[in-house]
């Protein structure tokens, strides 16, 4: 009897420590959960792994713990292959019995036998003796074979050195009130966590923090970094002073022609203060943050004056102001469904980027985009062509016709009989037509040999079924055999009965998964029969499983089947049904979460996920962006699924990095998307909205200055500084996308 370990939360692993986990797989029947910096691997042989400290750097002392348990009822001989990463070795030259060391290949090899229901165990001492200061996440890989298949795990650590601060950098003197940055220069392993004592009994526990005093003093700023092995810590001194300093910025740094900007004020200065804007167009204004409209093109020097009773400061800054991009779009008035048709942007040479709502709740962005339409209808297909100044934006109907759908969805039976069509989905098409029973259908034993899988049973009496109704026979296909076999297995793991599986992957995106290059003519699944007779009967007597399995356009079937009488259900099957002369369903990134229009406070970690039915290439990677109005910016990485074809990450927008640089989100309305690329964009999901939050927990970092003083008239004085660079504000949400629905079944016990 075996027993199974199964992945948490539908195969969403747990990621350890600091997040770093990784995985290699071989063909085999077996699942790993990875917690806390253990490793299970579930087959006969269980394999666990554990390292410890999880921190260190050079000259620490590791001890690797390794236990395999035999829950089988034969002795078992394996092999177990630990390999070290570079600057980790054995402390030891003493090795335990069965144990050899392979010096060039920083690998040991461990040689242990393990009878019936019992287990063993080995302590292995290693030093780590080189840290690498970019990369400290660092894993020994454990790799057990037996029987001529292998399974990868991985127990992670972390190897760094200690934080050293090489400096802070801020202005040494700034006005009261007048907002300044923080920034800390660090060296050593990361990754860093900063604490900062402001002097005048303010803690802020943030990265690089945005600051302002609103008293006049000097201030001695105390900074505080560490990593997961240490700490250090140095000081500045600060002087505030009341006399006024111009600072500005604009809201958005590119206008275009008619548009309404907002000036920001970032001056400082004791209160009161006094302004005076010239946006260089003739055009003046006293307000602290006034709003202006341009209405020609061209490079406008705008100059802002602040005075109070201590003097005066002036600050310029060169606007540009540009003409926002001429475009059309060139697509067909109409087209039948479920035919794939092209529409094509167009635009002058400063067309940064196209973007398209096709009005079924899908998007793309390209020049040319491929779509197709699986409802008859009219749909307004919204085009959007943006440069540096803004964006153009225009629309065009689209009739779609009646067309031949070459892909098919079932309908969902609930425990009293009644059946309901499941809405549309893009990778599924249309419902079946019912088929017509009279009477409740038996299938006769057939004469088969002894010693015939269950699996090419469920085959044969399908086809038998398929005979009494007068239908075609279908052909056992391979890659059908495959979908069919892993989706059974995948239910009796994860004791689940459904069409979505573990990993979330729909039907059709299995074919795709599993090489079958043809269209999806649906899938039945059935559980708790331990013959594939009563199966077989079940679906005919089912009406939304008889509509498929009686399907007049499948050609081909694929069938799986397991047992396990440690899962729910015992018996579990299914049936794949292609048509050889469909077409493929298109991969596509599928979004799970978060949402749309999901909020969170910044700090709030962020679970993405979406699927991809194909394997990656050794080149190819999923890219995660938040798109703002300053630009696109890259924050993750993944070349590996999660879990089958599931793809998850993790990430508070207060951590978000691209490239080397920290990403500094303010609270506001942004867009993810996820992309898979290979030198340029291989495939795309759709854009979706995300509002980050205001911590109301998080340290003030910017209090409001008091206001004393009066104004003196302004005197000349020499221009002092120049606008900082502002985050992007909120931007209205796109149309909500229509999320293709679970394909579930309802099967009762026999």
């Amino acid at each position: 009897m075996r027993r199974r370990f199964r992945l948490l939360a539908a195969g969403c692993l747990l990621l350890v420590g600091l997040g770093i986990w990784a995985s290699s797989r071989q063909p085999m029947a077996a699942q790993v959960l990875v917690v806390s910096g253990l490793a299970q691997v579930s087959d006969s042989l269980q394999l666990q792994v554990s390292l410890s400290p999880p921190f260190s750097q050079p000259g620490t002392l590791l001890q690797l713990q390794a236990i395999l348990t035999n829950v089988g009822t034969q002795t078992a001989a394996p092999e177990v292959v630990f390999q070290l990463p570079a600057g980790v070795a054995l402390a030891d030259g003493l090795l335990p019995a069965g144990v050899t060391v392979n010096v060039q290949s920083r690998s040991l090899i461990w040689l242990p036998v393990a009878p019936p229901g019992s287990f063993v165990q080995i302590a292995l001492p290693l030093r780590v003796e080189t840290a690498d200061v970019q990369h400290p996440e660092q894993v020994v890989t454990a790799v057990l074979k037996f029987n001529n298949a292998q399974e990868s795990i991985t127990a992670p650590f972390w190897a760094g050195i200690p934080p050293q601060i090489n400096g802070i950098l801020s202005p040494p003197q700034v006005s009261v009130g007048q907002p300044f940055q923080l920034r800390a220069q660090l060296s050593g392993s990361g990754p860093f966590s900063q604490e900062w004592d402001l002097g005048d009994g303010r803690v802020l526990k943030v990265i690089d923090p945005v600051i302002l005093y609103s008293q006049p003093g000097i201030y001695e700023v105390r900074l505080q970094a560490s990593n997961p092995i240490a700490s250090a810590a140095q000081t500045r001194l600060i002087t505030v002073v009341p006399h006024p300093t111009a600072q500005f910025t604009l809201d958005d740094m590119t206008p275009g022609v008619g548009q309404t900007i907002t000036f920001i004020s970032q001056s400082g200065g004791q209160q009161p203060l006094q302004y005076a804007w010239d946006f260089g167009d003739g055009v003046t204004s006293m307000e602290a943050n006034p709003q202006h409209q341009y209405n020609g093109l061209g490079t406008y020097q705008v100059h802002l004056r602040v005075w109070n009773q201590y003097g005066q400061s002036d600050a310029y800054w060169p606007v540009t102001v540009g003409q926002l991009p001429t475009a059309d779009m060139v697509a067909p008035e109409s087209i039948p469904a479920g035919q794939w048709f092209s529409v094509q942007g167009i635009g002058d040479a400063s067309v940064q980027r196209f973007e398209w709502d096709m009005g079924d709740g899908r998007y793309h962005e390209g020049v040319t985009i491929n779509h197709l339409y699986t409802r008859t209808g009219d749909y307004y297909i919204t085009m959007i062509a943006v440069n540096e100044f803004g964006a153009t934006q225009l629309g065009r109907w689209i009739h779609v016709d009646p067309g031949v759908l070459r892909l098919y969805l079932p309908y969902i039976a609930n425990g009293d009989g009644e059946v309901t069509a499941v809405g549309e989905d893009p990778l599924a098409g249309l419902d079946l037509p019912p088929v017509e029973l009279a009477n409740p259908f038996a299938l006769a034993p057939l004469e088969i040999a002894p010693g015939t899988p269950p699996a090419e049973q469920l085959f044969l009496y399908i086809n038998e079924a398929r005979r009494q109704f007068g239908r075609s026979t279908l052909t056992n296909v391979s890659p059908l055999n495959a979908a069919a076999q892993n989706h059974a297995a995948d239910m009796a793991a994860y004791g689940y009965t459904a069409h979505t599986g573990s990993d979330g992957s729909m039907p059709a995106e299995r074919f795709i998964w599993h090489g079958y290059g043809a269209g999806y003519a649906g899938e039945t699944t059935a559980w708790g029969f331990e013959e594939a007779r009563q199966a077989v009967e079940f679906w005919v007597n089912s009406p939304s499983h008889r509509a498929i399995l009686l399907n007049e356009a499948a050609t081909d079937v694929g069938v799986g089947y397991f047992a396990d009488y440690n899962a729910p259900n015992i018996w579990y099957w299914s049936a794949e049904f292609g048509n050889a002369f469909g077409a493929r369903p298109a991969p596509a990134v599928r979004l799970q979460e978060p949402a749309q229009n999901t909020e969170a406070m910044v700090t709030t970690a962020v679970t993405y996920a979406w699927n991809w039915p194909m394997p990656l290439n050794g080149n190819q990677r999923f890219v995660l962006y938040l798109h703002t109005q300053q630009g696109s910016f890259p924050i993750a990485e993944l070349s590996q699924p999660t879990h089958g074809t599931y793809y998850v990450v993790t990430l508070a927008a207060d951590s978000f990095t691209t490239g080397s640089s920290r990403l500094q989100v303010l609270p506001g309305r942004y867009e993810w998307q996820v992309r898979l690329e290979e030198g340029g964009v291989v495939a795309e999901g759709e854009r979706r909205s995300i509002a980050f939050l205001e911590d109301p927990n998080a340290p003030t970092a910017t209090p409001t200055p008091t206001e004393t003083g009066t104004a003196v008239p302004p005197t000349p004085t020499v221009p002092t500084a120049t606008p900082t660079l502002a985050w992007p504000t909120d931007t209205p949400p796109p149309p909500p996308p229509t999320e293709p629905p679970p394909l579930v079944t309802s099967t009762p016990s026999p």
